[in-house]
Formats: C-alpha cells, structure tokens, sequence
C-alpha cells in the first residue's frame, strides 16, 4: 500500500501537482514511518513549494536512516543555500564528506561539486560594491555612516534626560559580512569612542573598557614601531552610580593601556542615574578624581571637557587656570541647573583657588569688588566657554587677555562681574549672554559690543531685568550697530522698545535674520505697545508666546514683513482670534503647482495652545490647510497645567 502511495507521489510530482504529492508522500509515511526514499521524495515536494523548514526536517530525518548516504546531506545542503544559510550548508556537506564511506566515489563527487556550488553562492552573497575599493576608501566611506553622536547630546542639564533610541551603527555594521567585521575589527579608529553607562553598564564597566581599549590600542608593532590610533573620546554617564572602586578601576584601566594620553574629549555627566544627597556628595569626589587623572595623563592632548551635573556648579577655581593646565583645551562646556537645591563644588589641586586670603586680593581689606582683582593668566587656547546653571563667587575676574581667540561664549550664570570682562571678545560667533546680578549690570563699565557683536550669527540676551536693555540701547547708539551676519536671535524675558525692534533688528541692519524669539518679552516703559519691524525678508521662524502686547494687528503684519515665515509661536497669548492667523496661513499658499502643493500653505508649524479667543472652526480651517501635525491647539496652556498640577 505504501508503495502504490509513492508512486503516485512521484506521478503528481511530474505533474507538478506539488500539494496533492505531499498528502500522498505523508499518507505512505504514515503507513511506513521508518522509510528514507519517502522522507527524501516528500522534501523534495516541499523545496518546490517554498516550505524550506519542512523539507529541512524531511532532508534530516534522511540523513538520520541513512548516515552513510550522500542522498540526505545533498538535499539538506541545497535547501539551506536556497534559505541563505550558506555557513550551515557548508558544515553538513563537510560532514557528509566524512560520514560517506570512500567506496562511495560518486556521492563523495557530489557533496564535493555542491560545496563549490554553496562557496560560490556565499561569495556572491557577501559581495558589494565596497569589495574592489581600497580598505582606506572603504574605511573613510563606513566612518560617515557609523560616526558618534556629537557632545551635545550628552551635555544638557534636563532631567531626566530621554536617552532616544540610537542604533548601534557600528555593531549592525559588523553584521553585514565577514570581510566588513574583519576590517571594523582591526581598525581602531572605529574604536576610538569609549562611552560608559553607570545605569546600563554597571555590571560590565571593565570589561567593556577592556574591550574597547584593546581594540583602540591594539598592540605596537615593534618592528616596524607604528602606534595606534588611540583613545580619542571618553564619555561617562550616570558616573555617580559607579562605586568608588569602580570608577578608579575604569580610570586605572584606560591609563595602563596607555589610552588616555591621546585623549581629546571628555564628557562625564552626572545627569543619568540616581539623584540623592547622598550621590551630590560623591559627584564633587568623582569629578575631582577624573580632572587629576586628565592632568595626569591627557595634559597635552585633551581639546574639550565638559562636565554636566542636574545641581547647582559653583567652580572654586579661576576659569583661566584650567586652560593653561590643559595648554591644548579649546572648548569647556560647565552644566548645571541654578534653580537645583543640590550643590557641586567643582575643584582639583592644581587648579588655582578662586577664594584668596585677603592679604592677597585686595588693596583695601574691606574690598570685595571682583572687578578690582584681576588674575593674570598668559593666553590660552580657548575657542569655546560654555556655562550654564554656574555661581561665580570668586575674588579674580577673567581678564580678556586670557581668552584672545574666543569664538562662543554661551553663559548662563550668576556673578556678572566675574566674566564680565569676556562679553567685550570680538568678533565673536556664538554669544548668550544670560548672567544676573542687577548691581553689576548697572554699575561695570559697558562691555565692547561693537567688537563682540561685528561678526556675530547667534546672539541671545537676558538674565538680570536691565542687561538686556542697557546693551541694546548702547547698539541703536552706535549708529546703530550693524549686525550683518546675525541668523539667530533670543531676546525672550527681556524688556524691549518698539525703537530696539525697528532699528537692530529689521531687515535693515539684520539682513539675514531667520530665527526670533521674542517669547515673555515685556513693554518697556514708557511705551505701551509693541510693534515687529516692518521687514523681516529672511525670517523663518518667530516666537511670540506668553507676550502681552501680541494682537491681531501684530499677526495681519507678518504677511508683509515676513514673506518666509514656516514656523510661528504664539502659545499663551490671550488677545489674538482665528480671522488674522487664516489671513496669515493663506497668504502663504501656492497658487502654482499641483493641487496636493496648492492645498497646503508654506506654514509648516503653528503652536496655538493656550489661546483661548480662537475659534473651533478657526483651528478646523487651519489644520484643514497646514500639513497633518503642523497645528496644535488646545484651551489650555500644557505648561500651565503642569505648574498647576506641581502647586
């Protein structure tokens, strides 16, 4: 019976009727389990049909009845080449070949050509068009792709900080083929950034540092005396969460390797992880003992450093002091939060003590005024000072002679009057002047803005209630001052005059300016209102949220005045109806093009919550006409309902 079954197997099968030779091959197994021709006949029924799991268990029950047949592993083998597992094709055909007695000629002659067969087909699979490039194009083409995230990533004080979910580049890399883990492998450069997690790496510190040096460093060929690339950046995140022993151990780890005397930059954070009392005390600890350990070992070679923590910084040492311990640092990035109830005293021994005894500071004893003591540091090679959420109590200023090649300076602090000195850099990029202090923003002679501001693309300013003010007007005095490179610029909390708007800011005297934020801003008295320039040719983005003085008038203007605007803020303001946003949205609308281009307006972002006067069929019509999740609206402010939830 089970033979008659067979044969009509093997006639649906020339029949190609695939499906029918299955039930019929299944039906005579049923009645002769322990037969290998059925098992081979039904697995080949299988291959044809595209079941290539199915015909694998037939093709290995085969090789079970018959070891010593070459019929099982050919079948096995080509269902695996068919599925792309041409590593397991190739282990089974070797163990054929050593299973298939020799008197066997033809089967072994078999195995033999299919093996080619499946190291021809692997070949062809892990090919690219990488393969007949030089491995120093390849490497310079796979770097663009697998790069780093940059610094900024890690030095922000939010917390806690959403970590976004960042593939890992390099390790998907490795998996593309053997030749690319080859070559990722005994590269260093891939191997250059070594970042340590207190929350996820808690468990494995060391042996990731290990890993990763030895990868980084591999060993100095003493032949030809080559060295390796090295270390270049070290990223520590949640550091607090590490035991003391730990933390010394990862340290102890990257300088016996040698690893640290090539590093660049450095980032150790204590935003991630647990926040206690008890972890503030041991972050002043940790930051102490890797600062010496970079004098120590990177003196030379460290570029950037940031430190980031979410409590409040007070730096006990002059800012100078640490650029010339480090004579090639270029960017300090300091980070922390004024408002925090926590407290991080940054200091190190070789580090000069902000706090003198008296005897030393001052003329008088009576004196406390910083600005009367001036520390003297040679020049440095500071390109970028970035403090944020910092206490400045200190008995020296910063002498600009320190800093000659300043290029950002980004500060928001208290103590005006220890870097007041600094805000009169020239010809700075990148300036945020946020710094309290109300005396001294009144009182300390007015810095160089003229020289500051010439070149400068990115300006914000705020902090004490009259900094904002007395810098601007001394800019409408000078001219007024031209600012013919600004793209980006935040006044948001500041006090302005229609006569700062109109004569700074226009297209005028800011030719180029794409980015305003004007959000909190204040009348200043004794003007009532507030009105945007009358041109604004370049902007593309503007911020009018939680501003008193924005009406209807100040929204029907931005159709003329800015002919470029995408994105408009406008959270929060009580006094502004749907009628002269839907002029405003319309106004930007193609009238050339296809329908689906015709349809949406080149507003692409329009934040609405909060105000209350809109109307329903207002926010309808413009969601109807702005690009899917380009409106957002609701009655009530989410900010307000945070803080009201917080109170």
């Amino acid at each position: 019976m089970a033979s008659a079954l067979y044969r009509s197997g093997v006639a649906a099968v020339q029949a190609t009727s695939y499906e029918t030779a299955i039930e019929l091959f299944t039906e005579a197994l049923a009645l002769a389990p322990k037969t290998a021709k059925l098992y081979d006949a039904r697995a080949s029924a299988f291959e044809r049909v595209g079941k290539l799991q199915d015909g694998l268990l037939d093709a290995r029950m085969v090789v079970k009845l018959m070891p010593e047949s070459s019929r099982g592993y050919l079948r096995a083998a080509r269902i695996l080449r068919k599925a792309g597992k041409h590593g397991n094709a190739v282990t089974l055909l070797e163990q054929g070949l050593k299973a298939v007695p020799a008197e066997d000629a033809k089967g072994k002659a078999d195995l033999e050509e299919e093996l080619a067969v499946v190291d021809e087909a692997r070949r062809k699979a892990e090919h690219c068009p990488f393969a007949s490039l030089p491995v120093e194009i390849f490497v310079e083409i796979l770097a663009l792709a697998i790069e780093p995230p940059p610094i900024s990533v890690y030095t922000n004080t939010a917390s806690p900080r959403k970590k976004a979910v960042r593939p890992n580049n390099l390790y998907n890399a490795m998996r593309v083929c053997r030749s690319w883990r080859q070559i990722i492998l005994s590269t260093p450069r891939f191997w250059s950034t070594l970042t340590i997690d207190g929350e996820i790496n808690l468990s494995n510190a060391q042996k990731k540092v290990g890993r990763i040096v030895g990868r980084a460093n591999p060993a100095v060929d003493r032949r030809s005396g080559s060295s390796s690339q090295g270390l270049k950046r070290l990223v520590l995140t949640a550091a607090q969460n590490f035991s003391t022993v730990a933390f010394s151990d990862i340290l102890q780890q990257i300088g016996a390797a040698g690893a640290a005397s090539t590093l660049r930059e450095v980032v150790c954070s204590f935003v991630d992880g647990t926040i206690t009392t008890a972890s503030v005390d041991v972050e002043a600890t940790r930051a102490t003992h890797l600062l010496v350990f970079l004098q120590k070992h990177a003196k030379n070679s460290l570029v950037s450093l940031s430190i980031c923590s979410g409590g409040r910084i007070y730096p006990d040492f002059d800012l100078g002091s640490i650029f010339t311990s480090f004579p090639n640092l270029a960017t300090l990035h300091i980070w922390g939060a004024t408002t925090s109830n926590f407290i991080l005293g940054l200091r190190a021994p070789f580090l000069e003590n902000g706090i003198r005894p008296p005897s030393l500071t001052a003329t008088s004893p009576f004196s406390v005024d910083p600005s009367q003591h001036v520390a003297d540091y040679p020049p440095t090679n500071a390109r970028n000072l970035i403090v944020s959420g910092a206490v400045f109590v200190s008995d020296s200023a910063c002498k600009l002679s320190t800093f000659p090649h300043l290029e950002t300076l980004e500060l928001d602090i208290i103590g005006a009057s220890i870097i007041w000195d600094l805000l009169s850099a020239p010809n700075l990029r990148r300036c945020h002047a946020v710094v309290y202090g109300e005396t001294h923003v009144t009182e300390l002679p007015m810095p160089d803005i003229a020289r500051s501001w010439a070149k400068v693309e990115d300006l914000r300013v705020g902090g004490a209630k009259r900094l904002a003010t007395r810098l601007l007007d001394h800019a409408r005095s000078l001219g007024p001052l031209r600012l013919d490179h600004l793209v980006s610029l935040d006044l948001s909390f500041a006090s302005l005059s229609n006569r700062h708007l109109s004569e700074l800011f226009g297209s005028t005297n800011a030719p180029v300016l794409e980015y305003l934020n004007l959000a909190s801003t204040a009348v200043a008295y004794p003007e009532t209102s507030l009105s945007l320039p009358s041109r604004l040719d370049k902007l593309k983005t503007l911020n009018l949220a939680h501003t008193l003085w924005t009406t209807d008038e100040t929204i029907r203007l931005l159709i003329a005045a800015a002919p470029l605007l995408e994105k408009l803020d406008v959270r929060g303001n009580a006094f502004i109806t749907g009628r002269p946003l839907m002029e405003l949205v319309k106004s930007r609308m193609s009238t050339e093009g296809k329908a689906e281009e015709r349809q949406y307006s080149a507003i692409v972002d329009l934040a609405l919550e909060g105000c209350t006067k809109i109307e329903t069929a207002a926010v309808e019509w413009l969601r109807k006409h702005i690009r899917p999740g380009g409106v957002r609206f609701q009655f009530l402010d989410p900010s307000e309902r945070r803080s009201r939830r917080d109170w």
